[in-house]
C-alpha cells in the first residue's frame, strides 16, 4: 500500500468517526491600532489580531471540528484570512474573490473545517499588504496519540517589521527596485568592487544586464520573534528536551536560524522528516520547521534568526544562567557573481550541503509522519550539516504518487524586472493571465526555473506536493519550496483536492506585482456568490503608479514623469537648455524639447513606443523601439512621421557609494536644428534616493545643479 493509499484509508476511518469529532471554537478580532514594533517610532497603521502583533497561537488536535469565528473591526478595508498548509474545503481556504468571500469592515465569517493533519503551520491575511501590516500568526495541530518524546515546546514566528506603512513600500518599489538599497547601506559601486577584488565580476554582472544586489527588496527597520527583537521564550533545566516550533511568518524575508550548538530537525512544513543534525536552517518565507534541543547545561542559549541581507537578527533565548551567543553571520558578498545560487559565504562551498550520517546512539528518537497519521518510526541514524534547506530533506516513508495516474507536467518560469519592478511567470504576471487548469487524478509536475537573481518561495494552496530531490522515493512533502536564483526546482502532487487554488511566490511583494496563478481542477464550478466575485479578483487590477523627476541647473532644466503598471507605461519628458556656451550672459538662448508617448513592454529589455515629440517649437509624431544592451546601455530607436530617425542612449555609472554619473546622448541626422546631436554627462552626490547635487555637462556649457524624484 503505497503512500496515498494510506492516506486515503485514514481519511476514510476520520469520516467515519466524524461524530465523535471535538468541535474547537476561536474568535479573531481584527483592528487598526498604534504600535510601536520596532522600538523606535509609533506608527498608526498596524493591525492587530485580538489586540496584539502576532495574532494568537491557535491550537488543535487532529480530528477536530475547527470553528473560528473572524471579525473586521476595520472602518473601510475588507480583511481576509488564509490558514497557510491546511487541507480543507476551497470555500474555507481563505483567499478574498479566489475561493472565500472577503470579509468587509463590521462584518464576520466562520470558518468551519475537519482538522485532516498535525504539524506546525500558520495563517495570515491574503488582503493587499495586510500580512506585512500585523495579521499573522501560528496553527498547530498534535497529532492524536504523542508519538515523540521531549518536556516542553515552543512556537517561535519570525517575522519582519517596518516603520513605513507597506502600501508606501510598494509604491516605493514600483518607482525604482533599488530604491531601499540607500537603507541597507548596499549600494554597488566600481570603487567598491576594486576594493572588494570583484570588479570582474561587477563588469561580468552589468554585461548579464544585472543591477544591484538583490537578496531582499525592502529595507526594514526591526525583525521579530513573537513580536519582539529580543526575548526570553522559556527558562528551562539542564536534559529538558525541547520542541521548538519554526514559522518564517515574514513578508519578504528569509532568515538563517542558528543556536551556536547543533539542532536536530525533525519536521518541514508539517510534515515530519528523518531527523537532521544541522548548525543552522535557511529558512524561506512561508515554511515552518520543528527542531528538537535538549538543553546541556544551567546556560541560557540563543536562538538567532538573521535576514539574509544581515541587516538585521532577532533573538530569543531558551534555558537560565549564563547567556550563549549564536554566530554572527557575515555580511554578504556584495560583488561576487549574481549567477550564484546563493549570494553569501555561508553558501559558496558544497560541502554545507552535503549530509553526513553519523549513528546517534544516545538520541535514539521515535518520530511519525505528522502529516498523516500514526505510523512509529524509530531511526538512530541523524544526518549531520552545516546549513539546511529542502535539498537535506528526507522523508520518513515513500512519498511515490499512484503510478497507474497520469502526468500532466507544466513548465513554469520565474522571471521579473528589479527596475520597474515587475515580477511574473511564463512572462505574464496574474493580471494578464490568471489561471492554470489541471484535471482531478492526475499526477501535476509543476518544473520551477528561477531566471532571477532573488529566492522565490513557492506556496500551493490545498495540497501538499512532493520536492524532487536527491532522496528519491523519500523526497519531501511540503506546501512551500524555495526555488534558489538561475535554479531549477520540480514538484509534483496528486490532483485529489477539487477547487480553485493559488500558486504564489510567497514573497508579498512578487505576488502582489505579478508573480501567481490561480489553478483550477477542470471538473470545478464556483457557486453563484464566488462566480461574481472570481470576477471581482484583486489579482485582476493592474494599478498605476507614478515617478517624477525634476532637474535644475545652470545650464539646463529637465522634468520627467512615468504613470505605469505591469507592462503599460506613459512617459513625459521635457527639457529646457541654455544653447550660450557661457552660462552667465545676458542674452541666453533657451530652447525647449519634450515627448509624450506612450510604451509597451515585451520583455525585461524590450518595448515599443509611440507618441509625439517637441523639438525646436516643432511638433511630430513618433514611434520606435527601446531595448537594454549589455553593461545596462539603454537604448531608444524611434522614426517620426516625416521620416527622420532618432537615437538615445543612456547609461548610470555609481562610482562610489554616493558619486555617480548619468550619460546621455540624442543622435537626430538631418534634423535640422541646433542641438541635433546633443549629450549630457553629470557627476553628482547622491546621499539618498530622493536627491543629489552636482555638475552637469552638456555640449554646449557646464553647470551646476540638483535633482529630485518621487
Amino acid at each position: 500500500m503505497n503512500f496515498y493509499h494510506q492516506l486515503l484509508f485514514i481519511l476514510t476511518l476520520g469520516i467515519s468517526s466524524a461524530s465523535f469529532a471535538k468541535t474547537v471554537r476561536y474568535e479573531l478580532i481584527i483592528e487598526n491600532k498604534r504600535l510601536n514594533m520596532s522600538g523606535k517610532k509609533m506608527v498608526d497603521f498596524a493591525l492587530t489580531v485580538n489586540g496584539g502583533i502576532p495574532a494568537p497561537t491557535l491550537e488543535f488536535t487532529e480530528g477536530d471540528d475547527a470553528e473560528i469565528t473572524v471579525r473586521n473591526q476595520l472602518s473601510k478595508e475588507e480583511v481576509s484570512v488564509h490558514w497557510h498548509g491546511i487541507l480543507l474545503p476551497p470555500v474555507e481556504d481563505g483567499v478574498a474573490y479566489v475561493n472565500t468571500p472577503p470579509i468587509f469592515p463590521g462584518k464576520q465569517r466562520v470558518f468551519k473545517f475537519r482538522i485532516r493533519q498535525s504539524g506546525t503551520y500558520w495563517y495570515h491575511s491574503h488582503t493587499a499588504v495586510q500580512e506585512q501590516k500585523g495579521v499573522y500568526g501560528a496553527f498547530i495541530i498534535h497529532p492524536k496519540k504523542k508519538l515523540m518524546n521531549y518536556d516542553k515546546e515552543a512556537v517561535l514566528v519570525l517575522s519582519d517589521w517596518s516603520d513605513e506603512n507597506a502600501d508606501q513600500i510598494m509604491s516605493h518599489l514600483r518607482k525604482d527596485g533599488d530604491f531601499y538599497l540607500y537603507k541597507k547601506n548596499s549600494l554597488r559601486s566600481y570603487l567598491g568592487a576594486l576594493r572588494a577584488g570583484g570588479l570582474l565580476s561587477h563588469l561580468s554582472n552589468e554585461w548579464s544586464r544585472m543591477g544591484g544586489m538583490d537578496l531582499s527588496d525592502v529595507g526594514y527597520d526591526a525583525f521579530l520573534i513573537n513580536g519582539r527583537s529580543d526575548s526570553q521564550l522559556l527558562i528551562a533545566q539542564p536534559g529538558e528536551k525541547i520542541r521548538l516550533r519554526i514559522i518564517n511568518a515574514a513578508a519578504s524575508s528569509y532568515f538563517y536560524v542558528s543556536m551556536g550548538v547543533p539542532m536536530t530537525v525533525i519536521s518541514a512544513d508539517g510534515v515530519d522528516v528523518k531527523p537532521t543534525e544541522t548548525n543552522e536552517i535557511f529558512m524561506a518565507m512561508a515554511e515552518t520547521y520543528d527542531v528538537l534541543f535538549k538543553v546541556p547545561d544551567y546556560k541560557n542559549y540563543e536562538i538567532r534568526a538573521t535576514a539574509q541581507d544581515v541587516t538585521g537578527f532577532a533573538s530569543t533565548w531558551i534555558g537560565s544562567g549564563e547567556k550563549v551567543f549564536a554566530p554572527t553571520k557575515s555580511q554578504p558578498k556584495m560583488y561576487s557573481s549574481m549567477n550564484h545560487p546563493q549570494h553569501t559565504e555561508a553558501h559558496e562551498h558544497s560541502e554545507a550541503h552535503k549530509p553526513v550520517v553519523q549513528n546517534s546512539n544516545s538520541k535514539q528518537q521515535e518520530v511519525t509522519n505528522s502529516h498523516h497519521g500514526d505510523h512509529d518510526h524509530h531511526d538512530t541514524t541523524v544526518q549531520k550539516l552545516e546549513t539546511l534547506d529542502v535539498e537535506a530533506l528526507t522523508a520518513i516513508h515513500s512519498t511515490t504518487l499512484p503510478k497507474e495516474a497520469k502526468i500532466h507536467e507544466i513548465k513554469l518560469v520565474l522571471n521579473g524586472d528589479m527596475e520597474r519592478y515587475v515580477w511574473n511567470i511564463n512572462g505574464q504576471p496574474i493580471q494578464r493571465d490568471r489561471l492554470l487548469f489541471i484535471n482531478q487524478g492526475e499526477i501535476v509536475r509543476f518544473i520551477f526555473q528561477n531566471k532571477t537573481m532573488m529566492h522565490h518561495p513557492m506556496h500551493l494552496h490545498g495540497h501538499f506536493f512532493r520536492v524532487i530531490n536527491s532522496q528519491g522515493d523519500q523526497s519531501p512533502l511540503k506546501h512551500t519550496v524555495d526555488v534558489p536564483p538561475h535554479g531549477t526546482r520540480k514538484i509534483e502532487f496528486y490532483a485529489n483536492e477539487p477547487g480553485q487554488w493559488m500558486l504564489h511566490c510567497h514573497n508579498l511583494y512578487h505576488m502582489k506585482t505579478g508573480m501567481a496563478r490561480v489553478i483550477r481542477y477542470n471538473n470545478f464550478y464556483l457557486n453563484d456568490e464566488m462566480t461574481m466575485l472570481d470576477k471581482l479578483d484583486p489579482h485582476l487590477h493592474d494599478h498605476f503608479y507614478t515617478h517624477t523627476l525634476l532637474e535644475t541647473a545652470t545650464n539646463h532644466a529637465k522634468a520627467q514623469f512615468r504613470l505605469m503598471r505591469s507592462l503599460d507605461e506613459i512617459d513625459f519628458n521635457f527639457e529646457a537648455a541654455n544653447l550660450n556656451e557661457k552660462n552667465f550672459t545676458i542674452n541666453n538662448t533657451w530652447k525647449t524639447e519634450g515627448d509624450l508617448i506612450y510604451r509597451r513592454w515585451f520583455s525585461n529589455f524590450f518595448n515599443v513606443f509611440g507618441g509625439g515629440t517637441l523639438y525646436h517649437e516643432e511638433g511630430f509624431a513618433t514611434f520606435g523601439l527601446g531595448y537594454k544592451l549589455p553593461m545596462l546601455i539603454k537604448t531608444s530607436l524611434s522614426v517620426n512621421h516625416e521620416g527622420r530617425i532618432r537615437l538615445d542612449l543612456e547609461k548610470r555609472f555609481q562610482w562610489t557609494k554616493y558619486f555617480y554619473s548619468n550619460a546621455e546622448f540624442t543622435w537626430r541626422p538631418h534634423w535640422g536644428g541646433e542641438r541635433d546631436s546633443e549629450f549630457e554627462v553629470s557627476l553628482m552626490y547622491g546621499p539618498s534616493w530622493y536627491w543629489s547635487a552636482g555638475l552637469m555637462i552638456t555640449e554646449k556649457s557646464t553647470g551646476i545643479g540638483a535633482q529630485i524624484q518621487f
